[in-house]
């Protein structure tokens, strides 16, 4: 039978006190992992709106400035379904309603997927070598924010879509029948 030191003790409390401090972490994450993706979504908003404004007033690329407003739009959707949901105690949103939400993060992914196609073909066709104000690359930074805010909003939808039909079968409406 092997010996317990005092070093073989010392790790194994190590271990277990770096186990709750990471239990303790996680459980945190879960607790406030719906206010990071609301925080998210309102810097993901202001930055649409900021580069929508500095793409017209300043650079007169009018391409950027309309994908950095798409972005914000988007970005703002996100915010309202997770605010929403978190304001949602009795479970009154229905499932046509993150149905509707998931059809716009799908409509987002692909007008997002082939905005960011199309203009890097356009910087390409122009032998852009480096991204600048005016130019078609700028855009798929643009592009590729909306691709993003279309995937979270899908993603959300379809979870908390599974969510609510987990947690309360009987309250999440289907459509409202006559």
């Amino acid at each position: 039978m092997p010996r317990i030191t005092k070093q073989d003790s010392l790790h194994f409390q190590l271990r277990v006190a770096m186990s709750n401090k990471l239990k303790r972490a996680w459980a945190a994450y879960q607790k406030y992992k719906l206010i990071t993706r609301i925080i998210a979504a309102f810097a993901g908003a202001i930055a649409g709106i900021s580069g929508f404004v500095a793409y017209v007033k300043v650079y007169q690329n009018y391409n950027a400035a309309t994908w950095a407003a798409i972005s914000a739009v988007f970005a703002i959707l996100f915010l309202r379904i997770n605010f929403s949901v978190r304001r949602d105690h009795e479970r009154l949103i229905t499932r046509g309603t993150f149905t509707l939400y998931m059809c716009a993060g799908i409509v987002a992914l692909v007008a997002g997927l082939a905005a960011t196609i199309a203009y890097i073909e356009l910087g390409v066709k122009d032998n852009e070598k480096e991204i600048t104000a005016d130019g078609y690359l700028v855009v798929c930074i643009w592009t590729i924010k909306s691709l993003g805010w279309g995937f979270f909003i899908f993603m959300s939808a379809r979870k908390f879509k599974k969510e609510y039909l987990e947690s309360s079968p009987c309250l999440v409406q289907t459509t409202n029948q006559v």
